[in-house]
């Protein structure tokens, strides 16, 4: 007949109220989960299939997060397009209706539109997207054009002395279109380096790749300036010229909307296709979900059934403990 002392007996039931404890919170974490706690147990010690899943699932987060934020600048891209498109429609028929107009003060009125739609234009141009510029290439930490004083002061003497269209529209030319030019060293403050195109899934990637010096975009600021400058005070341009001048930047609007349309188009289809890889890659990370949990997840009816056992064990030990912390030579008496 063996006994134990009363402090050994103690420990004994701290050690297994700490153990039914235990069960308890490991199971009740199954049970609210759905998860087994012990995966290696549960797999026969095989996490090669588990592992191969969290990879997918963690890549799948991965492009969550491109996805989402290519949605949001090609997003920010077409609402700048479509400003700059809404823009030109609504100033270039006025600039065409030029020669019915013979009042000065209403030629004066329409090269003021055309600032004001300059200035709008290249604010669109320095459109950004979580503080980041959109159309400057990889130089996202500014803007991508300068403001509209900057490339008018820088136009006002190029054009100085000019008398004719012919002279005015090759100087403004050489200036936006030759590389190295006037455009590329006053205007645009972006990179000549695109973005990196962005991975979307294992399969596709996204090219946000619009800059500001797109020769649409030149175009159109060229068209803009142009007017903008017809009744400019320092030049001083002849009357009948200044209603070349405001034709003319009509005519190149009109010109310039065709291949912004097309610039839209590409954007609008890369936005359909980010929508699909998005859609595409919630689909496969449910499937992954589904499959990780049928490798790993827990009866819910048997842990519920061994959760109430250990419940019912700590139960009793709490009993027998208090029964013999009130157990003594005096009562036994």
């Amino acid at each position: 007949m063996q006994s134990i002392g009363d402090m050994a007996q103690t420990l004994v039931m701290r050690h297994h109220q700490t153990k039914l404890r235990e069960q308890i919170n490991f199971l009740g974490v199954e049970l609210t989960t759905g998860v087994v706690q012990d995966k290696a147990a549960h797999l026969g010690g095989d996490l090669t299939v588990l592992a191969t899943l969290d990879r997918s699932l963690m890549a799948l987060d991965g492009f969550r997060v491109a996805t989402a934020e290519a949605t949001y600048v090609a997003d920010v891209m077409q609402t700048a397009l479509g400003q700059l498109q809404n823009r030109i429609e609504d100033l270039s028929p006025g600039l065409l209706n030029v020669e019915l107009v013979t009042s000065e003060t209403l030629r004066t009125s329409m090269a003021r539109d055309a600032e004001n739609a300059l200035e709008a234009t290249l604010a669109s141009l320095n459109s950004t997207a979580a503080g980041r510029a959109v159309f400057g290439g990889v130089a996202t930490d500014r803007a991508a054009i300068s403001d509209a004083d900057t490339i008018l002061n820088a136009l006002r003497i190029e054009l100085a002395g000019e008398t004719t269209l012919a002279g005015i529209q090759t100087k403004l030319d050489a200036w936006f279109d030759t590389p190295g030019g006037g455009f590329e060293t006053i205007a645009y403050e972006g990179s000549t380096t695109s973005v990196a195109d962005t991975r979307l899934s294992s399969t596709d990637t996204a090219k946000l790749d619009v800059r500001a010096d797109d020769p649409v975009f030149r175009d159109m600021i060229k068209a803009l300036s142009m007017a903008a400058l017809s009744s400019d005070a320092t030049l001083a341009f002849p009357q009948g010229l200044k209603a070349e001048i405001i034709f003319s930047s009509g005519a190149q609007m009109v010109n310039a909307q065709s291949e912004l349309t097309d610039l839209r188009a590409g954007v609008g289809n890369l936005q359909a296709r980010i929508e699909e890889t998005e859609t595409r890659n919630a689909s496969e990370r449910t499937a992954t979900q589904l499959a990780r949990l049928k490798l790993i997840g827990a009866d819910q009816y048997e842990t519920a059934v061994r959760l109430q056992d250990v419940q019912v064990q700590l139960e009793a030990l709490y009993s027998v403990t208090a029964r013999a912390s009130r157990m003594s030579f005096v009562e036994f008496m």
